[in-house]
Protein backbone atom coordinates (compact mmCIF):
# COMPACT_ATOMS: atom_id res chain seq x y z
CA UNK A 1 0.00 0.00 0.00
CA UNK A 2 1.10 3.58 -0.69
CA UNK A 3 1.19 6.40 1.29
CA UNK A 4 -1.19 9.06 0.87
CA UNK A 5 1.86 11.77 1.08
CA UNK A 6 5.60 11.55 1.07
CA UNK A 7 5.96 14.46 3.39
CA UNK A 8 8.90 13.55 5.17
CA UNK A 9 12.51 14.52 4.61
CA UNK A 10 14.82 11.52 5.37
CA UNK A 11 17.66 13.50 6.38
CA UNK A 12 16.73 17.43 7.95
CA UNK A 13 19.33 19.93 7.06
CA UNK A 14 21.24 21.42 9.93
CA UNK A 15 19.49 24.75 9.91
CA UNK A 16 15.82 22.47 11.06
CA UNK A 17 17.78 20.70 13.39
CA UNK A 18 19.67 23.63 15.01
CA UNK A 19 16.29 25.38 15.28
CA UNK A 20 14.61 22.35 17.25
CA UNK A 21 17.83 21.81 19.68
CA UNK A 22 17.67 26.11 20.06
CA UNK A 23 13.96 25.68 20.37
CA UNK A 24 14.48 22.86 23.50
CA UNK A 25 17.14 24.63 25.05
CA UNK A 26 15.62 28.17 25.13
CA UNK A 27 12.70 26.95 27.11
CA UNK A 28 15.44 26.12 29.69
CA UNK A 29 17.74 28.60 29.73
CA UNK A 30 20.51 26.70 28.25
CA UNK A 31 22.91 27.04 25.48
CA UNK A 32 24.71 25.20 23.24
CA UNK A 33 27.66 24.91 24.44
CA UNK A 34 26.51 23.39 27.67
CA UNK A 35 25.20 20.65 25.90
CA UNK A 36 28.55 20.73 24.19
CA UNK A 37 30.67 20.75 27.40
CA UNK A 38 28.62 17.42 28.74
CA UNK A 39 30.60 15.44 25.77
CA UNK A 40 33.64 15.45 27.71
CA UNK A 41 33.63 12.97 30.68
CA UNK A 42 37.48 11.90 31.15
CA UNK A 43 37.40 8.75 29.31
CA UNK A 44 38.67 9.96 25.78
CA UNK A 45 38.28 13.59 23.90
CA UNK A 46 35.42 13.16 21.91
CA UNK A 47 35.97 12.65 18.30
CA UNK A 48 32.24 12.96 17.34
CA UNK A 49 29.24 14.38 19.92
CA UNK A 50 26.07 14.13 18.32
CA UNK A 51 22.97 15.68 19.69
CA UNK A 52 20.06 13.34 19.03
CA UNK A 53 17.07 11.69 19.96
CA UNK A 54 13.04 12.68 20.12
CA UNK A 55 13.60 16.24 20.50
CA UNK A 56 15.97 16.16 17.17
CA UNK A 57 13.54 14.24 15.13
CA UNK A 58 10.94 16.67 15.55
CA UNK A 59 8.87 14.08 18.23
CA UNK A 60 9.81 15.88 21.48
CA UNK A 61 7.97 18.18 24.03
CA UNK A 62 8.64 19.62 26.98
CA UNK A 63 9.43 16.12 28.98
CA UNK A 64 12.02 14.68 27.20
CA UNK A 65 15.42 14.45 27.56
CA UNK A 66 18.01 15.29 25.55
CA UNK A 67 20.48 12.45 23.54
CA UNK A 68 24.21 13.20 23.24
CA UNK A 69 25.76 10.67 21.31
CA UNK A 70 29.67 10.57 21.85
CA UNK A 71 32.67 8.68 19.99
CA UNK A 72 35.96 8.45 21.13
CA UNK A 73 39.35 7.09 20.28
CA UNK A 74 39.29 4.38 22.98
CA UNK A 75 39.27 0.84 22.20
CA UNK A 76 38.93 -0.37 25.55
CA UNK A 77 35.53 1.57 25.83
CA UNK A 78 32.33 -0.30 24.74
CA UNK A 79 29.97 1.85 26.40
CA UNK A 80 30.01 4.28 28.61
CA UNK A 81 26.29 6.05 30.09
CA UNK A 82 26.02 8.60 32.25
CA UNK A 83 22.85 10.94 33.23
CA UNK A 84 23.56 14.51 33.31
CA UNK A 85 21.55 17.25 35.87
CA UNK A 86 23.95 19.33 36.13
CA UNK A 87 21.87 22.03 33.81
CA UNK A 88 18.58 21.59 35.63
CA UNK A 89 17.39 18.97 32.73
CA UNK A 90 18.26 15.67 31.75
CA UNK A 91 20.88 15.04 29.35
CA UNK A 92 21.34 11.07 28.59
CA UNK A 93 25.43 10.71 27.76
CA UNK A 94 26.09 7.76 25.92
CA UNK A 95 29.82 7.35 25.29
CA UNK A 96 31.20 4.44 22.65
CA UNK A 97 34.06 3.02 21.34
CA UNK A 98 34.27 5.20 17.77
CA UNK A 99 36.07 2.23 16.49
CA UNK A 100 32.96 -0.64 17.51
CA UNK A 101 30.41 1.69 16.48
CA UNK A 102 32.06 2.06 13.04
CA UNK A 103 32.61 -1.98 12.69
CA UNK A 104 29.01 -2.68 13.99
CA UNK A 105 27.68 0.38 11.42
CA UNK A 106 29.57 -1.19 8.51
CA UNK A 107 28.51 -4.28 9.45
CA UNK A 108 24.91 -3.25 8.59
CA UNK A 109 25.61 -3.55 4.47
CA UNK A 110 28.40 -6.27 4.58
CA UNK A 111 26.33 -9.04 3.67
CA UNK A 112 23.01 -10.07 2.92
CA UNK A 113 20.33 -10.28 5.88
CA UNK A 114 19.00 -11.88 7.54
CA UNK A 115 21.29 -15.17 7.18
CA UNK A 116 20.70 -18.54 8.72
CA UNK A 117 24.71 -18.38 9.68
CA UNK A 118 24.10 -15.09 11.99
CA UNK A 119 20.24 -15.49 13.00
CA UNK A 120 20.86 -15.74 17.04
CA UNK A 121 19.13 -14.13 19.46
CA UNK A 122 22.61 -12.25 20.41
CA UNK A 123 23.10 -10.87 16.84
CA UNK A 124 19.83 -10.14 16.41
CA UNK A 125 19.41 -7.53 19.20
CA UNK A 126 23.62 -6.81 17.95
CA UNK A 127 21.61 -5.81 14.50
CA UNK A 128 18.59 -4.10 16.58
CA UNK A 129 20.85 -2.05 18.53
CA UNK A 130 23.33 -1.31 15.92
CA UNK A 131 20.19 0.39 13.71
CA UNK A 132 19.68 2.45 16.68
CA UNK A 133 22.78 3.98 16.93
CA UNK A 134 23.54 4.63 13.31
CA UNK A 135 20.18 6.07 12.93
CA UNK A 136 20.46 8.55 15.93
CA UNK A 137 23.94 9.72 14.72
CA UNK A 138 22.19 9.82 11.29
CA UNK A 139 19.48 11.92 12.32
CA UNK A 140 20.84 14.11 15.27
CA UNK A 141 23.28 17.08 15.01
CA UNK A 142 27.01 16.99 15.17
CA UNK A 143 28.30 19.53 18.07
CA UNK A 144 31.67 18.51 17.76
CA UNK A 145 33.42 16.71 14.51
CA UNK A 146 36.44 15.68 13.83
CA UNK A 147 38.27 14.27 10.90
CA UNK A 148 37.88 11.61 9.37
CA UNK A 149 34.68 11.18 11.94
CA UNK A 150 32.70 14.36 10.04
CA UNK A 151 33.01 12.54 7.03
CA UNK A 152 31.90 9.33 8.35
CA UNK A 153 28.96 10.94 10.05
CA UNK A 154 28.22 12.19 6.37
CA UNK A 155 28.25 8.91 4.96
CA UNK A 156 25.33 7.72 7.56
CA UNK A 157 22.99 10.31 6.05
CA UNK A 158 22.58 7.94 2.39
CA UNK A 159 20.26 6.09 1.42
CA UNK A 160 21.27 3.28 2.38
CA UNK A 161 20.13 3.51 5.72
CA UNK A 162 16.62 4.21 4.76
CA UNK A 163 17.38 0.67 2.79
CA UNK A 164 17.98 -1.16 6.38
CA UNK A 165 15.92 0.65 8.13
CA UNK A 166 12.89 -0.52 5.94
CA UNK A 167 14.27 -4.19 5.92
CA UNK A 168 14.72 -4.55 9.48
CA UNK A 169 10.66 -3.19 9.75
CA UNK A 170 9.71 -5.71 7.34
CA UNK A 171 11.67 -8.29 8.80
CA UNK A 172 10.98 -7.86 11.99
CA UNK A 173 7.25 -7.64 11.31
CA UNK A 174 7.06 -11.13 10.08
CA UNK A 175 9.04 -12.39 12.53
CA UNK A 176 6.54 -11.15 14.89
CA UNK A 177 3.65 -12.10 13.08
CA UNK A 178 4.67 -15.70 12.85
CA UNK A 179 4.85 -15.67 16.30
CA UNK A 180 1.32 -14.70 16.61
CA UNK A 181 -0.01 -16.95 14.75
CA UNK A 182 2.15 -19.86 16.66
CA UNK A 183 0.86 -18.87 19.89
CA UNK A 184 -2.60 -18.46 19.34
CA UNK A 185 -4.28 -21.93 20.14
CA UNK A 186 -1.99 -21.90 23.65
CA UNK A 187 -1.80 -18.44 24.59
CA UNK A 188 -4.03 -15.99 22.79
CA UNK A 189 -3.44 -13.27 24.85
CA UNK A 190 0.17 -13.48 24.41
CA UNK A 191 -0.66 -13.93 20.72
CA UNK A 192 -2.55 -10.56 20.45
CA UNK A 193 0.12 -8.90 22.28
CA UNK A 194 2.33 -9.80 19.12
CA UNK A 195 0.22 -9.43 16.50
CA UNK A 196 -0.02 -5.55 17.86
CA UNK A 197 3.37 -5.60 17.58
CA UNK A 198 3.87 -6.93 14.30
CA UNK A 199 1.04 -4.79 13.17
CA UNK A 200 3.80 -1.44 14.49
CA UNK A 201 6.43 -2.82 12.46
CA UNK A 202 4.91 -2.94 9.62
CA UNK A 203 3.97 0.83 9.92
CA UNK A 204 7.68 1.70 10.54
CA UNK A 205 8.62 -0.02 7.65
CA UNK A 206 5.91 1.88 5.58
CA UNK A 207 6.70 5.28 7.46
CA UNK A 208 10.66 4.80 6.72
CA UNK A 209 9.73 4.11 3.05
CA UNK A 210 7.64 7.12 3.14
CA UNK A 211 11.22 9.02 3.99
CA UNK A 212 10.23 8.67 8.16
CA UNK A 213 13.41 7.25 9.49
CA UNK A 214 13.22 8.03 13.19
CA UNK A 215 13.84 4.29 14.86
CA UNK A 216 11.90 4.24 17.88
CA UNK A 217 8.76 2.46 17.21
CA UNK A 218 6.80 4.57 19.95
CA UNK A 219 6.48 7.56 17.54
CA UNK A 220 5.20 5.47 14.55
CA UNK A 221 2.16 7.45 14.96
CA UNK A 222 3.71 11.09 14.72
CA UNK A 223 5.33 9.80 11.45
CA UNK A 224 2.31 8.42 9.84
CA UNK A 225 0.93 12.07 10.79
CA UNK A 226 4.11 13.44 9.14
CA UNK A 227 3.30 11.79 6.27
CA UNK A 228 -0.25 12.27 5.84
CA UNK A 229 -0.72 8.72 6.02
CA UNK A 230 -4.84 8.28 7.80
CA UNK A 231 -4.79 4.46 6.26
CA UNK A 232 -1.56 4.03 8.12
CA UNK A 233 -2.97 5.88 11.29
CA UNK A 234 -6.70 3.50 11.11
CA UNK A 235 -4.94 0.51 11.03
CA UNK A 236 -2.47 1.67 14.16
CA UNK A 237 -5.80 2.50 15.81
CA UNK A 238 -7.79 -0.24 15.29
CA UNK A 239 -3.86 -2.71 16.58
CA UNK A 240 -3.65 -0.72 19.41
CA UNK A 241 -7.11 -1.23 20.84
CA UNK A 242 -7.14 -3.51 23.71
CA UNK A 243 -7.67 -7.25 22.73
CA UNK A 244 -11.28 -8.07 24.27
CA UNK A 245 -11.68 -10.84 21.99
CA UNK A 246 -7.38 -12.10 21.03
CA UNK A 247 -8.53 -14.16 18.18
CA UNK A 248 -10.27 -11.21 16.51
CA UNK A 249 -7.55 -9.17 17.27
CA UNK A 250 -4.85 -11.71 15.71
CA UNK A 251 -6.81 -12.22 12.83
CA UNK A 252 -6.87 -8.71 11.69
CA UNK A 253 -4.02 -8.05 12.91
CA UNK A 254 -2.54 -10.36 10.53
CA UNK A 255 -4.33 -9.51 7.93
CA UNK A 256 -2.94 -5.58 7.96
CA UNK A 257 0.68 -6.97 8.18
CA UNK A 258 -0.06 -9.29 4.98
CA UNK A 259 -1.50 -6.10 3.66
CA UNK A 260 1.78 -4.25 4.33
CA UNK A 261 4.40 -6.26 4.39
CA UNK A 262 3.55 -8.76 1.93
CA UNK A 263 3.95 -12.24 1.61
CA UNK A 264 7.21 -13.45 3.81
CA UNK A 265 8.52 -15.75 1.40
CA UNK A 266 11.52 -16.82 0.64
CA UNK A 267 11.99 -16.22 4.33
CA UNK A 268 12.31 -19.53 6.44
CA UNK A 269 11.58 -19.48 10.34
CA UNK A 270 14.65 -21.06 12.60
CA UNK A 271 14.57 -21.76 16.19
CA UNK A 272 17.50 -21.61 18.25
CA UNK A 273 17.52 -22.14 21.95
CA UNK A 274 16.37 -18.81 24.22
CA UNK A 275 19.69 -17.27 26.50
CA UNK A 276 19.87 -18.87 29.74
CA UNK A 277 18.83 -22.35 28.46
CA UNK A 278 20.20 -25.83 29.02
CA UNK A 279 19.92 -29.26 27.85
CA UNK A 280 19.88 -32.63 29.96
CA UNK A 281 19.73 -36.06 28.16
CA UNK A 282 17.34 -38.09 30.34
CA UNK A 283 16.77 -41.99 29.10
CA UNK A 284 14.79 -41.06 26.22
CA UNK A 285 13.69 -37.70 26.59
CA UNK A 286 15.55 -34.77 27.01
CA UNK A 287 14.94 -32.32 30.17
CA UNK A 288 14.93 -28.75 28.67
CA UNK A 289 15.56 -25.49 31.29
CA UNK A 290 15.69 -22.21 31.34
CA UNK A 291 18.17 -20.41 34.22
CA UNK A 292 17.53 -23.65 35.88
CA UNK A 293 14.30 -21.97 37.11
CA UNK A 294 11.80 -24.01 34.85
CA UNK A 295 11.85 -27.03 33.28
CA UNK A 296 10.41 -28.80 29.88
CA UNK A 297 10.57 -32.30 29.08
CA UNK A 298 10.24 -33.30 25.75
CA UNK A 299 10.71 -36.86 23.63
CA UNK A 300 13.76 -37.74 22.27
CA UNK A 301 17.74 -37.19 22.44
CA UNK A 302 18.89 -35.63 19.59
CA UNK A 303 18.43 -31.95 20.21
CA UNK A 304 21.48 -29.42 19.73
CA UNK A 305 23.26 -28.68 23.19
CA UNK A 306 21.69 -25.61 24.90
CA UNK A 307 24.99 -23.85 25.66
CA UNK A 308 25.32 -23.64 21.06
CA UNK A 309 23.68 -21.95 18.35
CA UNK A 310 22.33 -25.30 16.76
CA UNK A 311 18.86 -25.13 14.84
CA UNK A 312 15.83 -26.61 17.37
CA UNK A 313 13.86 -26.37 14.18
CA UNK A 314 13.23 -24.63 10.59
CA UNK A 315 11.05 -24.32 7.86
CA UNK A 316 9.29 -22.01 5.31
CA UNK A 317 7.91 -19.06 6.91
CA UNK A 318 3.58 -19.94 7.35
CA UNK A 319 4.23 -23.16 8.12
CA UNK A 320 3.89 -24.25 11.72
CA UNK A 321 6.58 -26.37 13.62
CA UNK A 322 5.44 -30.09 14.62
CA UNK A 323 4.34 -30.34 18.15
CA UNK A 324 7.33 -30.85 20.29
CA UNK A 325 9.13 -27.39 18.87
CA UNK A 326 5.73 -25.33 19.01
CA UNK A 327 5.28 -26.43 22.72
CA UNK A 328 9.72 -25.15 23.15
CA UNK A 329 8.04 -21.73 21.66
CA UNK A 330 5.10 -21.46 23.53
CA UNK A 331 7.31 -22.07 26.94
CA UNK A 332 10.03 -19.18 25.67
CA UNK A 333 12.73 -21.68 25.57
CA UNK A 334 13.43 -21.37 22.32
CA UNK A 335 13.77 -18.21 20.38
CA UNK A 336 12.32 -17.53 16.81
CA UNK A 337 13.90 -15.97 14.13
CA UNK A 338 13.36 -15.24 10.18
CA UNK A 339 16.28 -16.09 7.39
CA UNK A 340 17.14 -16.18 4.08
CA UNK A 341 16.86 -20.18 2.82
CA UNK A 342 20.14 -21.78 3.03
CA UNK A 343 21.05 -24.60 0.90
CA UNK A 344 22.92 -26.49 3.18
CA UNK A 345 19.76 -26.73 5.66
CA UNK A 346 17.42 -29.52 5.48
CA UNK A 347 13.86 -28.52 6.33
Amino acid sequence: METTSAGAVAFPGPDLLERRLGSFLARRGMSVDAVRGEADQGVGAPALAVAAGSVLAGFGNDRSDLDLLVLVENDRLTRFPIQSHEHGTLIDVNIRSAGAVRDATAGLTAEPWPRFATVTESAWNHRRRALNTANRLALGLPLIATPPWDDWHQELRRPWLAGVMEEWWTVEAHRLAEAARWLLSTRPMAAAVRAREAVVAALSARAAAGGELYFAAKWVGEKLKNLGDTEGLALLRAALAPPADPAGSVRRGLAAVERLAGDPAPLHAVLRWSTGVGTAPLDDRTVVDRWQLRALEVPGRDLPPGDGDGIVWSGPAGTPPPAEPLRLFAHNLVWLGLAHPDPEVTV
